[in-house]
């Protein structure tokens, strides 16, 4: 009898993880949500998110087509330890693995209009300006993130347009060191691994489209994003905080800033590790453009590695590139504007690597970009350009420094570039700043009818502290 009995309680626990293992489908409408870009469908995602948390995933969650209203808030009055404006995630899942969210064409989620954000008095419920850095969790107003991926692994969200309204968002006032630094993300991926982001538009989110915080560990995070767009939201297109191994593939980080309002840094990518290092990065065939702060920024914690393959960058308002960090490499990259810093390099191998690049001062829809000079860089070593085309059209060539002491392979490296001038500029003027480079087989080619009768050539920009390897010209057109 005990034999049989252990038997029944055996196969009954093998049937039960059977179940709980078995791959299940669910539309997004099964939850109760209406798709009819009028129901508030908060709730319905909510519930979605509790049932395949309870799984641990072995899912998909089919987001048919339809426009799913989110956005839910609570005013708290600042009490209990709550902000003034509580705002709740739309789709938060932890621990979950083999799971997918998957939209179908037609299909978006987008915020509901007038959610509050920024710093609001928890008596009155309104706006409350100060001058100033300001934190106070008790007047704050967050909206929340729409998509939160925490520790979890094997997670693909596809196919789906995020739309997070900062247009029509009630702002209070300044919130943090600068602007409104408050959560409001469309994705928010934290110590998760191997995640694939494919074909989803995500735009006009209060802070940051997409956000990658992960804590570095032995393994790789096999973090990708492809065929995406990460655009017009207000402080960020992408902020990498922490991890190891990304790729991202035919991804637009454009617009930034450029909504109703916007929140320092205001960058197409921010590589800034916040949670741990960041190391390893890829990005082919990307377009960083038209952002309010910088197309693509690397200046603060500990994170190298990283390369650039035939990507566009397009300074406008800011800087094209503004990298301080080790071994980053940009190869076939077209960028429009101006560069600035590179890393102080200490050998060849963590040295700032542009090959194949183009560079020119190029209008974006009519708009001249940001600048006075194609490369603006001082006391940095071994940054180097390999068959380079470097083009200004209005703007200055190049203000380069590097100080007499450095010895030749720490100074600046131009080799195999062809150099283009078309600026015209008076007899006191100058094209370029060429103080502690090494130079090999350059054309340096001058535009101005005028410029070797007035000797404001290079001649003139190159100190005598440059090394001459051999194999340079001037040419006057």
């Amino acid at each position: 009898m005990l034999i049989r009995l252990f038997s029944i309680v055996f196969v009954f626990v093998l049937s039960f993880k059977s179940i709980a293992q078995t791959y299940i489908v669910k539309d997004i409408k099964f939850f109760g949500a209406k798709g009819d870009g009028k129901t508030n469908d908060h709730d319905a995602f909510e519930k979605a998110a509790a049932f395949f948390n309870t799984r641990k995933g072995a899912g998909k969650l089919i987001i048919s087509k339809g426009s799913y209203i989110v956005g839910k808030q609570l005013f708290t009055g600042g009490k209990n330890g709550k902000p003034a404006y509580d705002g709740a995630d739309v789709f938060y899942i932890s621990g979950v693995s083999n799971f997918a969210i998957e939209g179908q064409q037609g299909a978006k989620i987008k915020y509901t209009a007038g959610l509050k954000y920024g710093a609001f008095n928890p008596e009155t419920g309104k706006p409350h300006e100060q001058s100033g850095y300001f934190v106070n969790w008790a007047y704050a107003a967050k909206i929340g993130h729409c998509i939160f991926i925490d520790k979890s692994e094997g997670v693909t969200i596809s196919s789906i347009e995020l739309d997070g309204t900062n247009q029509s968002v009630v702002l209070g006032g300044t919130y943090g060191d600068v602007g409104r630094q408050l959560p409001h993300y469309g994705i928010f991926i934290q110590n998760s691994r191997s995640i694939k982001v494919e074909k989803v538009n995500l735009h006009h989110f209060a802070l940051d489209g997409i956000c990658v915080a992960n804590v570095a560990t032995n393994q790789k995070d096999d973090i990708q994003f492809s065929d995406s767009r990460f655009e017009y939201n207000s402080r960020q297109g992408f902020s990498w905080i922490g991890g190891n191994d990304l790729k991202v593939t035919n991804c637009k980080f454009n617009h930034t800033g450029q909504g109703k309002f916007n929140s320092p840094p205001g960058a197409g990518v921010d590589i800034e590790a916040e949670y741990g290092p960041i190391r390893n990065g890829i990005f082919e065939n990307c377009e960083f453009a038209n952002n309010k702060g910088c197309a693509l920024v690397a200046d603060s914690g500990d994170s190298g590695n990283c390369s650039f393959k035939n990507c566009t960058f397009w300074g406008v308002e800011n800087w094209s590139i503004w990298i301080t960090k080790p071994a980053y490499t940009f190869t076939g990259c077209k960028i429009y504007g101006s560069i600035v810093h590179g890393y102080d390099s200490p050998n060849d191998k963590d040295a700032t690597k542009y090959i194949n690049c183009h560079f020119e001062d190029k209008p974006y829809k009519g708009i001249e970009p940001y600048g006075g000079f194609l490369i603006e860089s001082n006391n940095m070593r071994r940054v180097a350009f390999t068959n380079c085309t470097l083009v200004a059209n209005k703007k200055k060539l190049f203000w380069i420094f590097a100080p007499t002491s450095y010895k030749p392979e720490e100074k600046y490296q131009l080799t195999n570039c062809t150099v283009i001038c078309k600026t015209s500029y008076g007899p006191n003027d100058f094209a370029a700043i060429l103080r502690g480079v090494r130079y090999k087989n350059c054309v340096f080619e001058f535009k101005d009818p005028q410029a070797k009768k007035k000797g404001n050539g290079l001649n003139d920009c190159c100190e005598a502290y440059n090394v001459d390897l051999g194999g340079n010209k001037i040419v006057y057109r």
